[in-house]
């Protein structure tokens, strides 16, 4: 067994100074470091299991990883033929990984590999810190153990808070979560730098920098700053010329290869995908321009474009989501941000938004400088603390007689280093522990974690690997986007329909076709169909299909698709209803990250079914009554693959939706119910979509009812209003949903009229003012519910103009008066309205994630 303290250790010389039998904080970070690998590997393969990995990234990344563990170096066929990988970057890196294929041959090896590529990282950022906080001793007074272990006592706890952070980082986690990428193998290669740097272990720097490089063209630029940094420290420290060597070294290569990367590889392979020689990420820069020289033009020339840009809303809340990781210390060690500015820029002065919310896989790397930054940061703070505690006091051996109380002060005082210390750890720890955890509570990828988002594995989803295992190993294939990363270790695998046609060579054509009809295809359900018919009525056949799975193979002999492809669709066989057509269910199947949401309706098909008189129908509508879709609109694949006119009396019958974008409250009137409506879906202020209760109409106390679902606070109002034909009053109570509202912005409310029948041509008038002005209204009679016994329960949604400012003051009024003659219904105190207000008027809050990528989804906040 080798020892860790040994000079001839084979073990990294990072790690040889750690003794866990003396160090309880680094046990405990390991046993953190395995948890998160483990937590963040199995969400990772849950979302592989769960079909939520695509061709785009996952599948032709782990194609060009696996052919290069074959000898074929980052080849793919991914746009329909056999290329190299260089089209949009350049990650030799993957060539290094590929190995990992030899020991395991499955695409959740490198799922595995990336989650402990960022557990790892935690180690030499903890070390780093370690040194930093050491620091505060000289190099000689470092040799005296008295001093050293002391002061490591109280360094400890510092560097693990700094760990813990880097754990909880939601921009780690979420690189991590967004299929398999590159960059975030730089994170523990950057950190692995900096420690070398500190610890002038210039052989593990060089190895570690040119690793950085090898990740990514741009990581190139990086690798430069690192390069840059070890010369300044070597030249810091009064090293020789063959200390600035290693840095100069990195410098070089590193500035070299991102010319040669970028501007030659690159573009001589783009031309042949993209028509154009030069690298496609460069037109990501907008108003900056598409190209290098405009780009480096413009942020030379126009500060006041630049400082436009990065001054948005969404780039702000970016920049204080990096410094938030780490408590705001890597402001304290700014000149390490500073070096990572070549992909902080790029990523903060991007059109593309997915580079600047932190929720891809572009800002990993930066979490690595944010850890170095803070870890440089803290010990600076860390050697302000300690210099202030070891202010000597006049001794007080001198001082006349007092009391016991002010000598016990001046002794705290004498000896403040002693006593003042743990504390001032224990506040700095506290510190970055209280903004990790909160940071992680609120944006956080993992298990409590505010964005935690796992993915459902069904029945559906578990049935792929029958599919997937009769297919061999050598065919060439074509799949739906969903399916293609569970094919894509072979050589030759296509995002169907490429594979069947030019300008796949005929020699490399696709040999067999998985597809699930039920999942992300990238193509219209119809044109689905359209194309398996016609590769049926060629050369293909079917080999296995099941609950929307189908397997083709070109030669197969059978030419018709079995029942058991339908189960999707075709839940069982029931006793048939007398009716034609009975809604037995609606209920959502709801991704809230991005507020995409499929509805699945159930029918039973009655005796004599004609589908021609009572089609399966569904009107998606607003509270306002606003048609936002209808089923056929959507066409859903269940009704492509097998049509009405198939039904047959005594089936169940199950309909689901393409991803649907929204609003924030659906109302869905189907057919077979005389329910109406037939469902309301209402997406609650934590992102959650909900099904309202059925019987809202009957509920005697809606504002109850409704609060028992999510929707609250309610703001309460209630008046009586003297009806002149009977000159009795009548109740109107009325709820309004408490929340900050924006201009644009619908406002929800609820009315409880208290007669079970609606005095005629009387009718409700709702209005929203803004400084005593009338900007919006919402009239008419109740309509939203058919009336119960005894009173009317209403709701209304009123838009507030989008074109006005959010200040002033602005209420809601509500009463009930005559269209005819203008007549209003009075109050018993007299007055001709009931008021509500103020209501919260704010700016309107910057797109999320879902709304800056989708702005469809934008409806549903």
């Amino acid at each position: 067994m080798s020892d860790l303290s040994s000079p001839q250790s084979t073990v990294p010389s990072w790690l040889r100074r750690f003794r866990p039998s003396r160090d309880p904080y680094l046990w405990a970070l390991l046993v953190l470091a395995f948890l998160y690998g483990v937590i963040f590997t199995r969400l990772a393969w849950e979302m592989h299991a769960g079909m939520r990995t695509h061709r785009s990234d996952l599948g032709q990344i782990d194609q060009a990883i696996w052919n290069s563990s074959r000898g074929r170096l980052l080849t793919q066929t991914d746009n329909g033929f056999e290329a190299i990988r260089l089209t949009d970057h350049v990650e030799p890196i993957l060539v290094l990984i590929s190995p990992i294929y030899w020991l395991w041959d499955d695409v959740r090896a490198i799922l595995l590999l990336q989650a402990a590529a960022a557990a790892i990282g935690v180690l030499p950022l903890y070390r780093l810190a370690l040194r930093r906080c050491e620091a505060v001793l000289s190099r000689r007074e470092r040799l005296q153990v008295w001093r050293l272990e002391p002061l490591q006592q109280q360094a400890r706890p510092l560097a693990f808070a700094l760990g813990v952070a880097y754990l909880l980082a939601p921009q780690l986690q979420s690189a991590l979560l967004t299929e398999f990428h590159a960059a975030p193998l730089a994170v523990p290669l950057v950190l692995w730098a900096f420690w070398a740097v500190d610890a002038q272990r210039w052989r593990q720097f060089v190895v570690a920098a040119l690793l950085v490089a090898s990740v990514k063209e741009e990581m190139a630029l990086l690798a430069a700053g690192l390069g840059a940094w070890a010369m300044w420290r070597a030249g810091w420290e009064g090293g020789t010329w063959k200390r600035w060597l290693p840095g100069a070294l990195v410098l070089g290569v590193s500035f070299l290869w991102f010319f040669i990367a970028t501007f030659l590889i690159v573009p001589a392979h783009a031309v042949l995908i993209y028509d154009a020689a030069e690298s496609i990420y460069f037109q990501r820069y907008g108003a900056l321009g598409n190209s290098p020289f405009d780009i480096l033009k413009n942020l030379a020339t126009r500060p006041d474009l630049v400082l436009q840009i990065a001054g948005e809303p969404p780039r702000t809340a970016y920049l204080v989501g990096l410094l938030v990781i780490f408590a705001w210390l890597p402001v304290l060690g700014a000149e390490i941000v500073l070096l990572s500015a070549p992909l902080l820029l790029a990523n903060l002065l991007s059109a593309y938004p997915a580079q600047y919310y932190g929720e891809f896989h572009y800002s990993a790397p930066l979490v690595a400088y944010m850890g170095a930054a803070a870890a440089y940061g803290l010990g600076r703070l860390w050697r302000w603390t300690t210099k202030r505690l070891e202010r000597s006091s006049p001794a007080f051996q001198h001082l006349p007689a007092r009391g016991a109380g002010t000598m016990a002060l001046v002794a705290l005082v004498q000896n403040a280093r002693t006593a003042l210390t743990p504390i001032a750890v224990l506040a700095l720890v506290t510190w970055v522990l209280a903004w990790s955890v909160g940071n992680y509570l609120y944006n956080g990828r993992g298990p409590l974690g505010g964005r935690y988002d796992p993915t459902p594995i069904t029945a559906h989803h578990r049935l792929l690997e029958r599919f997937v295992a009769q297919i061999p190993p050598e065919a060439r294939v074509t799949a739906t986007a969903g399916v293609h990363p569970h094919v894509s270790h072979r050589r030759y695998v296509y995002q169907f329909p490429l594979g069947l046609d030019a300008p796949t060579p005929p020699t490399e054509r696709a040999q067999w076709a998985l597809l699930d009809v039920t999942t992300n295809t990238d193509m219209a359900p119809g044109d689905l169909k359209a194309q398996v018919d016609a590769m049926l009525a060629g050369e293909w056949g079917v080999v296995d299909a099941a609950d929307g799975f189908l397997l083709l193979a070109e030669g197969a002999k059978e030419k018709e698709i079995p029942e058991t492809f339908y189960t999707f669709t075709l839940i069982n066989q029931e006793k048939a209803p007398d009716v034609p057509l009975q809604l037995l269910s609606i209920t959502a199947e709801d991704w809230p990250r991005w507020r995409q949401t499929k509805l699945v309706l159930e029918w039973l098909v009655g005796v004599g079914y004609d589908p021609t008189l009572t089609p399966p129908t569904a009107l998606l509508k607003t509270p306002q009554q606003e048609v936002i879709a209808t089923l056929e609109s959507v066409a859903p694949p269940a009704l492509v693959w097998r049509p009405p006119s198939q039904w047959q009396p005594g089936e169940r019958v199950r309909v689901t939706t393409l991803g649907l974008f929204l609003p924030r409250t659906t109302i869905v009137e189907a057919s077979g119910t005389e329910q109406r409506p037939a469902a309301i879906f209402h997406r609650l202020s934590n992102g959650q979509l909900v099904r309202l209760p059925d019987d809202l109409r009957m509920a005697v106390d809606l504002g109850a009812a409704l609060a028992g679902v999510g929707i609250r606070p309610l703001r309460a109002g209630e008046a009586q209003f003297q009806m002149p034909e009977t000159k009795k009053s009548v109740e109107l109570r009325v709820w309004v949903a408490e929340r900050n509202l924006h201009p644009g912005d619908n406002l929800d409310l609820w009315l409880r009229w208290g007669a079970s029948e609606w005095p005629t041509p009387l009718s409700i008038f709702v209005h929203v003012r803004r400084n005593g002005e009338t900007v919006a209204q919402a009239d008419g009679a109740p309509r939203f519910w058919p009336a119960a016994e005894g009173f009317i329960n209403d709701w209304r949604q009123v838009t507030l103009p989008a074109d006005l400012p959010p200040d002033g003051e602005w209420t809601l009024a509500v009463g009930v008066y005559n269209p005819q003659s203008g007549a209003r219904m009075t109050l018993e105190n007299g007055e001709d309205e009931l008021r509500i207000g103020p209501l919260r008027v704010m700016p309107a809050p910057p797109p999320d994630q879902a709304c800056a990528l989708i702005p469809q989804s934008c409806a549903g906040r």
